[in-house]
């Protein structure tokens, strides 16, 4: 059998189709990540800002074909019972884009929405030049799983009671609405940032302590913290060099310093 704790709590510096072609068949349990928001000609601090503004800068088509793919391997390295948090939010020129992606994501691969959080956030930049657009204070989380297992994937949810006579059990009570903080304050040109809150409290509710979680956005490794200090283990890609040097030193605070000059290593 072969051995892959190469790969596990390690961020690597390229394309996530790059590092799942090194994964094996159902070897992660979950996903929770950010995808870019395509909307590079429109602002300047996009995620592909810094040498890789055409990765957020592409066609409508292009944009859905991209990341269907990325959905495509996502089912080969996925669990069967594996759970997809997908955060998306849209921009003002295409608000339709999410939307469009998720069905098409239905449509061509074996995932389906098994359910849609809705992630208030602490605080949105008012937005009051517009006549007609409202501030952003909330994004959605798509939780995506396999069709097959629309109803029995695994969870992390509490039971609260069970049904002497029946066996039926109740569980605690878990909303579609989740209160997080916007970001984690961290210093970085990277703006499009989530915050370990909003990753705690996924965990609560899709991924048991054992869980090994993949961020195909990595970023400045928000995922990745939160899955160490939980002691869940993590994989993640990062194409922006920049954001991927960030995140090693921020998971400094948290893993040996072996662990983290092996994920330097990666790139080469």
């Amino acid at each position: 059998m072969s051995d892959y704790s190469n790969l596990v709590n390690k961020i690597f510096c390229e394309d996530n189709l790059v590092t799942m072609s090194k994964m094996p068949d159902k070897f992660i349990s979950g996903i929770i990540t950010s995808p870019p928001y395509n909307i590079g000609t429109k602002r300047k601090d996009c995620y592909y800002n810094n040498g890789y503004q055409d990765k957020d800068n592409l066609s409508q088509e292009e944009y859905i074909q991209v990341r269907v793919n990325e959905f495509k391997e996502f089912e080969r390295v996925l669990k069967d019972d594996g759970v997809i948090c997908y955060n998306i939010s849209y921009h003002n020129e295409n608000p339709i884009l999410p939307t469009l992606l998720i069905s098409e994501i239905h449509n061509q691969t074996e995932f389906t929405v098994a359910d849609v959080i809705t992630w208030k956030k602490k605080s949105a930049l008012p937005f009051q030049t517009s006549p007609t657009k409202l501030s952003r204070i909330c994004e959605l989380v798509y939780v995506i799983v396999k069709k097959d297992r629309l109803h029995d994937f695994r969870t992390n949810k509490i039971v609260s009671s069970i049904n002497q006579k029946t066996k039926q059990k109740f569980y605690k009570n878990y909303t579609n609405l989740i209160e997080a903080d916007n970001n984690d304050g961290i210093k970085s040109t990277l703006k499009a940032s989530f915050s370990e809150d909003l990753v705690y409290k996924l965990f609560n509710i899709y991924f048991p302590q054992d869980s090994l979680i993949y961020d195909p956005f990595s970023g400045i490794g928000t995922t990745a913290r939160a899955c160490k200090k939980s002691s869940r283990q993590f994989i993640g890609s990062e194409l922006e060099e920049e954001f991927w040097k960030q995140s090693l030193l921020l998971l400094n605070n948290h893993i040996n310093q072996d662990t983290v000059i092996e994920a330097e290593s990666s790139k080469s």
